[in-house]
């Protein structure tokens, strides 16, 4: 397996002049904080530097990819241990034609054999269920690839609850059907939760698909993509606690999470069915569960019965009036036909030696830039909107288990945490207040200098991107995302509080 740096002497010295220039702007937010600015006006942006300044910090010199941290005895790409866990890669998927091959391709093509896949078709209407099976077909000489059908929609964090249900894998690899991954993706994953028995939840780096062929909307959300993984969570996980692992393509361990996935499937939020906060709430689970130990492992086998595996290999099963099943055991099983039955889990107080007093005992959640996922994102105004609503969304219904944890993780970062949180909700009255108050009473240079400070934090992040992505262009379109997110995003969040019943996907 190769290892490279993702930066070269010249990119290193860059680091340290974006941070001298975001110290040196730091300083300055204070006297014009104390002498200059409306205090409002000074204050937010004050923070927003501190925050930036934090960010790299951590990010440059203190965020460590697991990929470049694991034993020298795991990092010969031609030996895979004999006690490699088993990954269960699980992507459930609805009206996906025209992305589908590519991501169940680059699922079956891993390089890491030690796996299973099931693709769970959540009751699609184009041609999705078609190729699925033609896949199955073309690939009908492969063990442990199932394609899963439900004939009515239940929505995607049931279907993966669907596909936990027959899963063997010690750890799950939930991945979005509009994704592909990099083929050697498990491979790095299986070698980092190897070398580090603490790890529960692992995410990579997303990637925009053909971002440089895209248009206006696709190239800025590529530069954003790279800022919220290699900035936001690189910093993060130096202190093992990303906030949010991505639906693009995560990892976790059976044992962190297979006792909450029926709850997260079947979450209530004011009243409701919440099919939204799919990722934030179960990285939340991760974040704030002690580590535990799976007792008796589960007992997934083949069914010495009738099998529901036609000719073609596929498994087909139907709700029974819209509602899963429920054995006298009390287990929960959607498919009543499957292949498989599943035995009873028990989960106990996690028996770790290396605990100490000053280790709580809590699970590791870390990003690795070393695996990659590349995602097809919205490619209109309307479309982006839409997702940004759902994702704001989703982060409203974590802020109780995130917020209500996160002050158990690292003092210094969980402070970073909730003065981010504390700034998204008062984002909308600091623009309305410096675009719009600000100017009718005259005090026009607080509004002009708060304006210069969002153009120097796009620079900043923009040249970011061109340190670790030399030959791309894209980095040019980081100030027009920037001034999105102030003069557009700013308002989802309120939008997303109105409208947070509403159930709309798209």
């Amino acid at each position: 397996m190769k290892v490279s740096k993702e930066i070269n002497g010249k990119g290193f010295f860059v680091r340290c002049f974006l941070i001298a220039a975001v110290s040196v702007v730091l300083a300055l937010k204070v006297y014009l904080l104390l002498f200059v600015m409306d205090f409002v006006l000074g204050l937010y942006t004050f923070f927003s530097s501190f925050i930036l300044l934090n960010i790299l910090v951590f990010s440059y010199f203190r965020y460590r990819d697991p990929n470049f941290e694991i034993p020298p005895a795991l990092k010969d790409g031609r030996t895979i241990p004999e006690n490699s866990p088993f990954f269960s890669i699980v992507v459930p998927v609805k009206n996906e034609e025209e992305n589908i091959r590519n991501c169940v391709e680059s699922c079956i093509n891993q390089t890491y054999k030690n796996r299973e896949v099931i693709i769970v078709n959540d009751g699609s209407t184009d041609e999705t269920p078609k190729i699925l099976d033609s896949i199955k077909r073309e690939n009908s000489q492969l063990k442990n690839f199932y394609i899963l059908h439900i004939s009515k929609s239940v929505g995607k964090k049931r279907a993966v609850e669907a596909a936990s249900q027959i899963a063997r894998g010690e750890i799950y690899s939930f991945m979005d059907s509009d994704c592909d991954m990099d083929l050697d993706a498990l491979e790095i994953a299986a070698r980092i939760f190897m070398a580090d028995k603490k790890l529960g939840a692992l995410t990579g780096h997303v990637t925009v698909r053909n971002a440089s062929k895209g248009n206006v909307y696709e190239k800025m959300q590529s530069v954003y993509a790279d800022a919220a993984c290699r900035g936001f969570k690189g910093a993060e996980s130096s202190f093992d606690s990303v906030t949010c692992c991505s639906g693009a393509l995560s990892f976790y361990k059976r044992e962190c999470v297979q006792d909450f996935i029926h709850e997260w499937a079947h979450d209530q939020f004011l009243g409701m069915d919440f099919k939204f906060c799919t990722d934030r709430r179960m990285t939340a689970h991760v974040l704030s569960t002690p580590r535990r130990k799976l007792q008796s492992t589960v007992s997934v086998m083949e069914s010495s019965g009738t099998s529901s595996v036609n000719s073609a290999g596929l498994v087909r099963n139907e709700y029974r009036g819209g509602q899963p099943l429920v054995y006298p055991n009390g287990s929960y099983h959607d498919y009543a036909n499957s292949p498989y039955s599943m035995g009873s889990s028990t989960y106990s107080a996690y028996d770790d030696d290396t605990k100490s007093p000053s280790d709580p005992g809590f699970w590791n959640v870390k990003y690795s830039y070393s695996i990659k996922v590349h995602v097809g994102v919205p490619n209109t105004m309307e479309a982006l909107v839409k997702q940004q609503i759902r994702w704001k969304k989703s982060f409203i219904r974590s802020l109780s288990t995130t917020g209500g944890s996160y002050w158990r993780r690292p003092a210094y970062i969980a402070m970073i945490y909730y003065i981010m949180t504390v700034m998204k909700f008062i984002r909308p009255y600091v623009v309305f207040h410096a675009v719009f108050m600000l100017p009718l009473v005259g005090e026009l240079s607080s509004t002009l200098l708060w304006f210069a400070g969002i153009l120097f934090t796009a620079m900043i992040y923009g040249v970011d991107y061109k340190i670790r992505n030399p030959e791309s262009k894209l980095w040019l379109y980081r100030p027009a995302f920037t001034l999105l997110t102030t003069f557009v995003y700013t308002w989802l969040l309120p939008v997303a509080m109105i409208t947070i019943r509403s159930k709309s996907w798209r």
